[in-house]
């Protein structure tokens, strides 16, 4: 099916979607929980889906089609954070500045600067990975294409990672 729809068959495509647009819709549904964002995703997954083909291997074609729907989601969902940050910070930044706003002005500060130097307490490796993933909003292919190491190598230290702050760090310090 996949070659007759890269020769632009459309009727296999047409085929093609409708098997796995259920299942596309229950991976983007599964993350950002709104059934309109969902299928909007669903359908930038098949539009995506149709600009990858060329680089289909044709090795399972669900995994492959999940993996591409999963990021989209994904990537959506992040979107949407750094809106209400910059939302958040922009209302911060147009408030008048009384001795209140100051003092959580300054134990920001203080936070951020102890969550930097707990962060240079890691071991290196893990370092980077933190830095680039919850920092610098980095996806793994990102951080895998700046450190030159594998996606999974980055999965791995980033799990490492979390396990290390759970043994080394207390939340009453932050």
């Amino acid at each position: 099916m996949i070659k007759k729809i890269k020769a632009g068959n459309t009727q296999a495509l047409r085929i093609l979607i409708e098997r796995y647009k259920n299942h596309v819709f229950r991976i983007t549904m599964s993350v950002v929980h709104n059934e309109k964002d969902a299928e909007d995703l669903a359908q930038e997954t098949f539009i995506k889906m149709m600009d990858a083909l060329s680089t289909y291997q044709s090795q399972g074609f669900k995994t492959w089609i999940s993996r591409i729907a999963l990021h989209k989601a994904i990537d959506y969902k992040r979107k949407l954070q750094r809106k209400k940050e910059e939302l958040s910070t922009f209302e911060e930044d147009n408030q008048w500045s009384d001795n209140n706003n100051v003092e959580k002005e300054i134990a920001t500060k203080e936070v951020r600067q102890r969550v930097k130097e707990s962060i240079a307490s890691m071991p290196y490796k893990l370092q980077l990975v933190v830095h680039y993933y919850y920092l610098e909003d980095c996806s793994y292919k990102e951080i895998a294409d700046k450190l030159a190491i594998e996606e999974s190598n980055v999965k791995m230290r980033l799990y490492r990672a979390r396990k290390w702050m759970k043994t080394h760090w207390k939340e009453e310090d932050f």
